[in-house]
């Protein structure tokens, strides 16, 4: 097995600002930063290796010249890890299908967002009450987000599955660990009236209510779920809590790689050091293949079932 760390990449946008900085990120401190991709072979935001055999080479010139490696997955390297850190609303939004993506030339968007932190009880918005393809026009239309746009309340530990079609946001202060398909397709539908420089920001009305899902997808929110948090065609997740585990991570489905975030306290995994925001890859996996992760370390583990 092959680990190597990663530095991330990270994004401006306008409901960012210093929350990274207080996480530990080295983080340009005149600019509102919203994201740390921090596991991503995304050319808007791309990750790179910072120790190992391949320091300085980017993930998606590992993967593209080391595919034996990695599964012998055919493509591009097909999933992104972010953190966000929103300071403000985030604008609603949809992603698109494999097959509306088309267009863009670009895969569909399922992603995931796993709660790092967040006030009490706090809401984002996950789905909406239009019954018809019909009644969601009017409703954009006529700006009615109240009665559109359902709110759930989340807690820190809380994990919800955003599939394409679901329109979505992240709220203020809520810290979030966002697994997806290595996709930046957004269509966005609502921004708060909000002005950058002066001038809004690019609506996508048709394209969202194309995209959206009619009647809403009724997907729960998995309350302090541990071990196998979730598990489908495009990606799996699995919190591992060195404190309440006997036994090293071992491969519990197969996989081409794994994908490792440290969430929590301070440990250490194979014998290297690792705390908040600290992430890597490991590559090059047997039916042998562990992680021995130790101290008071959690970490969430990600990965394709091949």
């Amino acid at each position: 097995m092959n680990i190597f760390k990663i530095k991330p990449s990270f994004s401006e946008r306008p409901w960012g600002g210093q929350k990274l900085k207080s996480l530990g990120y080295d983080i340009p401190t005149d600019k509102k930063i919203g994201e740390a991709w921090i596991i991503s072979a995304h050319e808007n935001g791309m990750g790179f290796a910072i120790d190992g055999q391949w320091t300085g080479k980017s993930i998606k010139e590992i993967f593209k010249s080391n595919r034996n490696l990695f599964g012998n997955i055919k493509g591009n390297f097909p999933l992104l890890v972010k953190i966000l850190t929103p300071e403000d609303n985030l604008s609603v939004q949809v992603h698109p299908d494999d097959e509306q993506a088309k267009k863009h030339n670009d895969l569909g968007k399922p992603e995931s967002w796993y709660i790092l932190d967040c006030p009490k009880d706090s809401k984002l918005i996950y789905g909406h009450n239009a019954k018809s393809k019909e009644e969601l026009t009017q409703m954009i239309h006529d700006g009615s987000w109240k009665d559109l746009l359902v709110e759930v309340t989340v807690n820190k530990g809380d994990f919800l599955y955003v599939p394409p079609g679901k329109i979505h946001a992240v709220t203020p202060d809520i810290v979030v660990y966002e697994l997806q398909r290595s996709s930046d397709i957004t269509y966005r539908v609502y921004d708060y009236d909000r002005k950058v420089n002066g001038v809004g920001r690019e609506l996508h009305i048709e394209d969202t209510i194309l995209a959206t899902t009619v009647p809403d997808s009724k997907i729960d929110v998995l309350k302090n779920k541990t071990k196998l948090i979730h598990s489908n065609e495009y990606f799996s997740l699995y919190l591992y809590e060195a404190s309440k585990e006997t036994k090293p991570f071992t491969l519990i489905e197969k996989a081409g790689w794994l994908q490792i975030t440290a969430i929590d306290g301070k440990g250490q995994i194979n014998g290297i050091d690792y705390e908040f925001g600290d992430c890597s890859i490991a590559c090059d996996l047997d039916s042998t293949s562990s992680l021995d992760i130790s101290g008071d370390l959690k970490v969430l583990i990600s990965w394709i079932q091949l």
